[in-house]
């Protein structure tokens, strides 16, 4: 079975599930990855994928950078095609009128994209993202990993550690965050870690609500599954998200998670982990006051469903729907 990836974003930092997908899916099928020329993620893709970049950009009904892409996929000759995000998926929907390739379509986030009610086949990342589209065909897979060994944790610092990682983006609502954080009557440390436009309103924010020595702005790190372990809880803050990575990494590396309800989150934790703005004060202080009760829950909710998001068995599930899709007699 030959497959085609096909991504129109050269993307964003550290939320391109796609490429490990890719990666993974190449072990099991003949993986092709069509991306624009200039992606910042071609360095993480497999050498076992078959990379095809294309040079045109601008408007997605641009008719140069139809043809090309016309010619790349009569070229590669899948039997399958994977579009990601609402670009590429509305271009290939285009392009599919005159090539007639079987085409599956994954929505990522809960963002407007009415594209995605007008392909025959979706996948959605999680149960939120599945209620914004309008039909009938969409199937739940969600975003995965494959776990990695990290070093033990070492002793329970003095502060409570708090981390909270992504995009500094006002859709991660870490300014609302620092801003109940304020209220917080506990001796903690909220470690920030990420880098992106607000990072000079952040610090301003830091310094006049008086918590320059209870926040540190940490910018881009390598190493998150090992911060996620030295902290005592993680903390998504975020205020729309079609995963979060983030969750997941707690999920497989944390000690301790709490999160506003989105993404997957709601699957995976129950209404009392489950925050509000304006409330996270409330709760770290509750935790804080029993929390080997609450990181003993929080470990058993691990042992119930990360093998639902280890990237192997999540590869497993695209292949069969693939051949569900393409009507091979084993899909069942």
């Amino acid at each position: 079975m030959k497959v085609c990836h096909f991504i129109a974003s050269r993307g964003l930092g550290r939320g391109e599930f796609y490429v490990d997908l890719v990666n993974e899916l190449s072990c099991l099928c003949d993986i092709t990855l069509v991306i624009p020329k200039g992606s910042h993620y071609l360095n993480r893709v497999s050498d076992n994928v078959t990379v095809c970049q294309y040079e045109h950009k601008n408007s997605r009904k641009n008719p140069f950078l139809l043809w090309e892409l016309r010619k790349k996929f009569l070229e590669i000759k899948p039997d399958i095609v994977h579009s990601h995000f609402a670009k590429a998926t509305e271009i290939f929907y285009l392009l599919n009128r005159l090539l007639n390739i079987p085409h599956v379509a994954t929505k990522h986030n809960p963002r407007k994209g009415n594209i995605f009610n007008r392909v025959r086949n979706v996948i959605a990342v999680s149960d939120q993202v599945k209620k914004t589209i309008n039909n009938p065909a969409v199937h739940v897979i969600h975003n995965a990993l494959s776990p990695i060994s990290i070093a033990p944790r070492k002793l329970r610092p003095d502060k409570f550690t708090i981390a909270a990682v992504g995009r500094l983006d006002p859709i991660k609502g870490f300014d609302l965050l620092l801003r109940d954080l304020a209220n917080l009557d506990v001796k903690f440390l909220l470690k920030i870690i990420g880098s992106g436009s607000q990072l000079q309103y952040l610090q301003g924010l830091i310094k006049s609500l008086g918590l320059s020595d209870r926040v540190e702005l940490m910018g881009f790190r390598e190493d998150i599954p090992q911060q996620l372990s030295e902290a005592d809880m993680v903390v998504v803050s975020s205020k729309s998200e079609g995963g979060p990575v983030i969750a997941l990494e707690a999920l497989f590396y944390g000690n301790m998670l709490i999160s506003t309800p989105v993404g997957i989150v709601p699957e995976i934790l129950p209404p009392d982990l489950l925050v509000e703005h304006g409330s996270f004060a409330k709760k770290i202080e509750q935790i804080s006051q029993d929390y080997e009760n609450y990181a003993e829950r929080f470990k058993q909710l691990q042992k119930l469903h990360q093998p639902g998001f280890l990237l192997s068995n999540i590869a497993g599930q695209h292949i069969k729907l693939y051949r569900e899709i393409l009507g091979y007699n084993d899909a069942v």
